[in-house]
């Protein structure tokens, strides 16, 4: 599956990676074919990042393991802590 990088990409490939064998976030700017086209609908660009992940040419971004997410996590709540920011976890 292929997604074009946005804010929330993160957290759509980590619900989507038990039921597919591979999330791949495209790094926008290396997918120069949907940078730089001319028509610029969620359709063209859905298609680009079909044909380039079929033919293995999507260039993805890090993706963090589910370790990484957790710590990451866990040092934001205690950034949070530190600066004397309530926060719900």
């Amino acid at each position: 599956m292929a997604l074009e990088a946005t804010g929330n990409a993160s957290a759509v490939a980590v619900l989507l990676e038990p039921h597919v064998a591979k999330v791949v976030i495209s790094n926008p700017v290396k997918t120069r074919a949907i940078a730089e086209a001319k028509v610029k609908t969620d359709k063209v660009d859905a298609r680009i990042l079909a044909q380039l992940l079929a033919a293995d040419f999507l260039p993805g971004t890090w993706l963090p393991d589910e370790r990484t997410r957790m710590l990451r996590r866990l040092s934001g709540h205690r950034a949070q802590l530190v600066r004397g920011v309530s926060v719900l976890v």
